[in-house]
């Protein structure tokens, strides 16, 4: 790998495409992992490039990027801060195979981390970035995000409905119907309860009724589990009895899963740990949740907050 990395650092164009193309080549064959500075090697390299006049450059950096994301998820994770802010940026890209690399580069980098986390990080920079373009790629990446991810990232729709509502008033029509599209993904997915929601939004009614009659097209899909139903805004809510006379001390506490719209009891499942690797983060995390653990905040949003302290206790530093 460090023979392709060198020949993509060659001053001729030509070469550049070639080392990247080798570089894309092998870590695509390749079964083993990297290493700690071998991602690190990789990732500065890639930065470079993702800047490259040569637009097949570019591309390349980012494909390979994410061939390596696949390889070694865990070490990609110290490089967030440098990596997701220079892949937002070829959303921009003035070529379409650019712009969909970096989507693609997003999307496995939600794979091997938490989509919520990188839509958060990548969305701290995309949803009001100065091109249209970014912001409209970015819309349309947050749509494949829920299409792959709703049934397993319970909090996902929290992150992205709010500057997607946002971006129905953006001036670009481009931009306006790639929120509109992401709306209509986000319907899919949650069915009637989706209505819900948007009333909690205040939206003006014009822009209500615009947004039903575009739902009015769609037929949500039901997915389902064990015969139970189960939709992609799921929350875990953990309960504890308040009559310990009456309880075992294995009944004390349970967990159950109810709608982030309102809804029934679907299916046990436990709080997954989150992984922090610096202090820097770890104060970056508690300041988000403690910006959500206010009383004018949906009870729903207080309890995934406080879901995700327990999920950092677990996960550790």
């Amino acid at each position: 790998m460090e023979e392709a990395l060198e020949l993509a650092r060659a001053k001729d164009t030509k070469e550049r495409m070639a080392g990247v193309e080798r570089l894309h080549q092998l870590l695509e064959a390749s079964r083993k992992s990297l290493t700690s500075a071998e991602v690190t090697s990789l990732v500065d390299c890639c930065l470079d490039l993702l800047k490259d006049n040569n637009f097949k450059v570019s591309q390349g950096a980012l494909q390979s990027l994410a061939s390596a994301a696949v390889l070694s998820g865990e070490h990609f994770k110290l490089h967030f801060n440098a990596l997701v802010p220079a892949v937002v940026e070829r959303l921009g890209d003035a070529k379409q195979p650019v712009r969909d690399a970096a989507r693609r580069l997003l999307l496995t980098l939600m794979e091997v981390s938490s989509p919520t986390i990188i839509v958060e990080r990548a969305g701290s920079y995309a949803w009001t970035h100065r091109s249209w373009r970014v912001r409209e790629e970015f819309a349309r990446t947050v749509t494949s995000a829920i299409g792959l991810f709703s049934a397993t990232e319970l909090t996902l729709q929290r992150a992205i409905l709010p500057p997607i509502l946002q971006m129905l008033n953006d001036p670009n029509p481009g931009v306006r119907e790639a929120a509109i599209l992401c709306i209509e993904e986000m319907y899919t997915y949650a069915g009637p309860q989706f209505r819900d929601e948007l009333h909690r939004h205040n939206l003006p009614n014009s822009m209500v009724k615009d947004i039903n009659a575009r739902l009015e097209r769609i037929q949500p899909q039901i997915r389902s589990s064990d015969g139970l139903p189960n939709t992609f805004a799921a929350l875990e809510i953990k309960t504890a009895s308040f009559n310990p006379k009456k309880s075992s001390p294995k009944a004390k506490s349970s967990t159950r899963e109810t709608s982030l719209f309102g809804g029934e009891d679907i299916t046990e499942k436990l709080i997954e740990p989150i992984k922090v690797y610096s202090e820097k983060e770890l104060i970056r995390e508690f300041e988000k949740i403690g910006s959500t653990l206010v009383p004018d905040k949906d009870w729903s949003v207080r309890i995934a907050a406080m879901q995700r302290v327990e999920g950092l206790v677990l996960g550790g530093l």
